[in-house]
This record gives structure tokens, C-alpha cells and sequence, in this order.
């Protein structure tokens, strides 16, 4: 239950408002395909869903030296004349 309440990023809060959305138009011109579809929104904003298969499209949030061993730090000297 936790879950549901926690991370939610601006993409989750439109998901979920474009869900109750197409579900009230839906409602209100009674066409069953809204109504599924604003539901199946809501559905994916309330549990975290996104059209990525289990978040793949999610950035990593940690630091990652790329080419550490490779690449030497700059390390300036002073030159006598």
C-alpha cells in the first residue's frame, strides 16, 4: 500500500488525470471503449505501470565513472623557464 503513494513524478500524475478524463467522458457519452481505456490509464498511473516493459525506460540515478582506468586525471604542473 505504501507503494501507491510513494514516486509520483509528473508523467504518473498525468496518467492518472487523463485516466479519470477519458473515464468521466466516457461515463458521459456512454461509450464503453473510454470507459476501459480512462480506466486502464488510472490503473497504470495508481501501480506504476508505464508502456516500458518493467520500467526499462526508467534513468539511473547512481554515478558511473565510465572510462576510469582508462582515462588519467589532468594533474597541472609548473614549468621552470
Amino acid at each position: 500500500m505504501k507503494r501507491l503513494f510513494r514516486n509520483w513524478d509528473v508523467l504518473r500524475v498525468i496518467r492518472l488525470l487523463s485516466g479519470a478524463v477519458f473515464a468521466a467522458y466516457g461515463i458521459y457519452a456512454s461509450d464503453s471503449l473510454m470507459i476501459v481505456l480512462g480506466g486502464l490509464l488510472m490503473l497504470m498511473a495508481m501501480v506504476n505501470w508505464s508502456c516500458c516493459a518493467a520500467g526499462g525506460c526508467d534513468t539511473s540515478s547512481g554515478n558511473k565513472a565510465l572510462y576510469k582506468d582508462f582515462v588519467k586525471p589532468y594533474q597541472a604542473t609548473k614549468e621552470s623557464k
